[in-house]
């Protein structure tokens, strides 16, 4: 008697939306784990978007640390998410170049170098193929996304794309990789063109099984990995399971890469952003006044993100020192702690006028965390809480002003009724999440900018006219504009620039993609 065959099986270890490296050591033993342990014919290792950016480490590597660990942890596939947009695309350019991997964008068009279309992998003699899509809301974008390229439906893409492999790539079956809002995998699964959609976007675990097909996303910073069987029979069988992160121990290879990442933040801590302040900074009172230090990052924020206004929760704000000299990287950190997404709204100025006066209704006595904190070109009455000008001129209610504000005022933090109120009236103009970056983030990158382009044009500084500033370069013109940095400013200011990090910055590096 025969013994029965058994199906080829294919298995899988996906995470989605890594901000932080903190848990990918024990990603890689969990790798380790499973590929000894669990029968499979051949492993991947995918990630579905969100990894390059953001965070602070990002914003001085553009993410070259982040894939340098993916690399080492073995990442076999990775796709777009719409924070890979957060970075220059001189600098994302150069993270693709530097993946090992195949970087799937099956609805990409138009990006250098060109991402994959597709990929297929053998497995026992069985075909599969794997397309890779990233969501083409233009509400998620803060600009013409990745350089303007032309981004099709993910979800009309996918269709297409797996019949095409199916008929004439010879493939059993196709597996689907998104960054996308789980109701679009919702979507994709009623299509009935692939068993299995690994997805990204959403930050909280989703393991669902939608007509025939399963939808799983892990939730974010690998906590958490999708352990997938996809057993090669027809039709396909897929099991999935998540696994927490946490109880398996540190690569060390993957944890001393990790350390390194660490004392390169902990080094440019010292590393100064703004070499002469306007007047002393100060966030003391926040909560019950206009601080100095308020308006210097509503106003910051508004020229970073080119809007009409800025609002920011006095709550947020909790640097526990006057800056009288200088700002640094680490009192930049200390000032602004929380990742509170800041996005553009569209809003009346009779609704601005409101919120800000309802979020200081505690003030001056019991004080509150939403205490909104105006820019430079905003101008608040004798009574501390009535509004009379805003981008530069006086408050006209019936106009629609370009706000930047923390995104979770909008959805009740702090419980600001008018913002409340709007949102419930007029959901469809709340910016929708991931939209929006770190105030932090937004706040390092244009000040490094603003550093720089203080010391002069890149012509000017680019004394020998080779195109490139060198180190020596960089120190010479941050150092005419007052005392000679240290190293750690320096360092601080070409890091968080060199795209390409090869030492040295180019134009494009010190001028790619700072428009709003």
């Amino acid at each position: 008697m025969r013994a029965p065959v058994t199906a080829p099986t294919l298995g899988i270890i996906a995470i989605n939306d890594v901000y932080a490296l903190t848990h990918l050591p024990r990603v890689a033993s969990l790798v380790a784990h499973h590929r000894a342990r669990t029968r499979a014919d051949r492993w991947l290792v995918v990630l579905a978007g969100d990894f390059v950016a953001p965070s602070v480490l990002s914003s001085l590597d553009g993410g070259h640390r982040m894939v340098g660990c993916l690399n080492a942890l073995g990442v076999t596939h990775v796709i777009l998410g719409n924070h890979e947009d957060d970075v220059p695309v001189s600098e994302l350019q150069a993270r693709v170049r530097e993946f090992q991997g195949c970087w799937l964008g099956t609805n990409v068009h138009g990006f250098a170098p060109p991402l994959s279309r597709h990929d297929v992998v053998e497995v026992g003699g069985k075909r599969v193929g794997l397309v890779g899509v990233v969501m083409n809301d233009p509400n998620v974008y803060h600009r013409a996304p990745f350089g303007g390229v032309r981004l099709e439906d993910p979800n009309e893409v996918v269709v297409r794309e797996a019949a095409r492999l199916r008929s004439a790539s010879g493939c059993d079956t196709v597996i689907a990789l998104t960054h996308q809002w789980v109701k679009d995998d919702r979507a994709l699964a009623q299509t009935g063109v692939v068993p299995l959609i690994i997805g990204g976007h959403e930050h909280d675990p989703h393991l669902e099984h939608v007509a025939g097909a399963v939808i799983t996303k892990s939730g974010m910073d690998a906590t958490h990995a999708a352990i997938v069987t996809l057993t090669l029979t027809e039709p396909p069988s897929v099991h999935v399971e998540h696994e927490s992160t946490a109880s398996y121990p540190l690569d060390p290879r993957l944890q001393q890469l990790v350390d390194e990442a660490d004392a390169f933040i902990e080094r440019l801590a010292g590393g100064v952003l703004v070499s002469r302040l306007p007047g002393p900074l100060s966030s003391q009172g926040s909560r019950v006044r206009q601080t100095t230090m308020g308006t210097f990052v509503t106003s910051t924020l508004r020229d970073a993100l080119g809007v009409d206004g800025a609002l920011f929760n006095g709550g947020g704000l909790r640097g526990s020192e006057a800056h009288t000299d200088v700002l640094t990287l680490g009192d930049l950190q200390n000032e602004l702690p929380f990742d509170n997404e800041v996005v553009v709204a569209v809003m009346p100025g009779r609704l601005v006028r409101e919120a800000v006066a309802y979020s200081r209704r505690h003030a001056p006595g019991t004080g509150h965390g939403g205490f909104l904190q105006v820019d430079d070109r905003a101008r608040v009455g004798d009574d501390g809480h009535t509004l009379t000008h805003f981008a530069g001129a006086p408050l006209d209610d019936d106009r629609g002003y370009r706000v930047a504000v923390p995104r979770g005022h909008l959805l009740g933090l702090d419980r600001i009724e008018p913002f409340e109120r709007f949102a419930r009236e007029q959901p469809d103009a709340v910016p929708a999440a991931g939209s929006g970056r770190s105030p932090r983030l937004i706040l390092l990158e244009a000040l490094v900018r603003a550093r720089l382009a203080n010391a002069g044009s890149f012509e000017a500084l680019d004394q020998d006219q080779d195109g490139r500033l060198t180190r020596a370069e960089l120190t010479r013109a941050l150092t005419e504009q007052g005392a000679p940095p240290s190293e750690t400013t320096v360092s601080l200011v070409l890091d968080t620039l060199d795209a390409n990090h090869d030492r040295v910055l180019t134009r494009d590096e010190v001028h790619a993609d700072d428009e709003p």
